[in-house]
């Protein structure tokens, strides 16, 4: 009887625990489901809202663009129509000068209309200077994307070059932040006598992975901007500006394409962070001093 007894509790005591085990597995299944909606949610919304995450538009009115010209009347407006229809919007220097100048193509950041950039054309003395709005910027027309900034910048780059003012053989690219890999591309793709760009990246995806270490970037992301490939493509030579203290873009991104270039390379690291850079003398100066060295006759 009392073996009949044990081996009764021990039979109930083994249901019990299995029921409490099942009770258990359920619970984590549930638990795991939740966190895999979860995760999927969070990768679903990062592959939906990138473009609102990465591009920032800063459209402009026309009262204010004739307001920018007022303030800069050395520069006039300048409008390309795409083969697409849309147009892209930018500025250009007014020059007195009759012979053939070299150029100076701008592109700016994710968030930059580029008209302030007129006040730093005293730096590019005896140069034409085209500062180009991206899609959705300034009077831009049409939606901005890495493949559309790409095919923009190669149309713009070869109107401006038929330019009975300018002189084809010395173009100067100048990118900034998302800008810089715009200006690589496109230095990869046309002739060009140098490349300037301000607190560069190698590519997108490793920017981002550092953000989201999380997620499977290189899956879900769009817009690759993969300079470090057009990189070993380009002879020209670069000059690299880098933030000691750039917290979008830390500084190793930029010394790791500066190591892809397969032309000749400078970099100037000085004590700013992402944005503050732009107001830093010092490098205005060395910009000026490259341009000039690599400007032919």
């Amino acid at each position: 009887m009392r073996n009949n007894k044990l081996k009764g509790g021990f039979l109930t005591a083994f249901f019990v625990s299995l029921s409490m085990n099942k009770k258990l597995i359920k619970f984590f299944k549930i638990i795991g489901i939740i966190v895999l909606v979860l995760y999927a949610s969070i990768c679903a919304l990062l592959y939906f809202n990138q473009d609102d995450l990465l591009f920032h538009p800063q459209p402009n009115t026309s009262k204010e663009v004739a307001e920018i010209l007022n303030m800069y009347p050395e520069f006039d407006t300048l409008s390309f129509v795409m083969k697409d229809g849309n147009r892209t919007c930018g500025y250009i220097s007014k020059d007195t000068i009759k012979e053939k100048l070299p150029l100076v193509l701008y592109f700016g950041g994710n968030a930059e209309e580029v008209s302030h950039l007129s006040e730093y054309k005293k730096y590019f003395p005896n140069t034409i200077m085209a500062l180009i709005n991206y899609r959705s910027f300034g009077l831009s027309q049409g939606l901005i994307s890495e493949k559309t900034m790409f095919s923009d910048a190669l149309e713009v780059y070869d109107k401006l070059v038929t330019n009975p003012e300018v002189d084809a053989n010395n173009v100067i690219v100048i990118g900034r932040s998302i800008g810089t890999g715009v200006a690589t591309y496109l230095s990869s793709q046309r002739k060009t006598s140098a490349t300037v760009l301000i607190t560069p990246y190698e590519n997108m995806i490793d920017v981002a992975f550092e953000k989201y270490p999380f997620v499977p970037i290189s899956l879900l992301i769009k817009h690759r901007f993969e300079s470090d490939t057009y990189a070993p493509n380009i002879s020209s030579p670069m000059l690299a500006l880098i933030s000691a203290n750039d917290q979008v873009i830390p500084k190793h991104h930029a010394y790791k394409l500066k190591e892809a270039w397969k032309g000749k390379t400078e970099a100037l690291e000085v004590n700013e962070d992402h944005n503050s850079i732009m107001s830093n003398e010092e490098v205005w100066k060395k910009i000026e001093e490259f341009v000039k060295a690599n400007v032919t006759p």
